[in-house]
């Protein structure tokens, strides 16, 4: 079995500049509640536009390309992300999709929160 595609599209109230800024900070990235144990890889990088990061966990890998448009006060983010399945998850890649979804929407959700919660703090990245 094979890699499992997620689509997803999130607004985030703050600037591109500031999201593109938090997003592709490791340090920052490893205080979001929940990710504290996946350090990301980052690679393709387009100052304030895009970005890929690899994810290493025990039972997966996962590639998320994110790219990121302005939308008059906030920005647009859409992430394509590929979970791969590692050991005896990959034989039961399709009863996981629904699990790696809402992990998926939860991850994006922590990580908006934690953006917004930096930038109405005045911090940078």
């Amino acid at each position: 079995m094979g890699t499992i595609e997620i689509h997803s599209t999130i607004l985030i109230p703050c600037g591109r500049p500031e999201v593109y800024a938090f997003c592709v900070d490791a340090q920052a990235r490893s205080a979001v509640p929940g990710q504290e144990d996946l350090v990301p890889r980052f690679s393709d990088l387009v100052p304030d536009r895009s970005w890929t990061e690899h994810l290493e966990g025990r039972t997966e890998t996962i590639t998320c390309s994110y790219v990121v448009y302005p939308v008059a006060d906030s920005t647009r983010m859409t992430v394509t992300a590929h979970y791969v399945p590692k050991g005896l998850g990959r034989m039961f890649s399709g009863a996981k999709e629904g699990a790696c979804r809402k992990q998926e929407a939860a991850r994006l959700a922590a990580l908006k929160k934690a953006l917004e919660r930096q930038v109405r703090l005045g911090k940078k990245g």
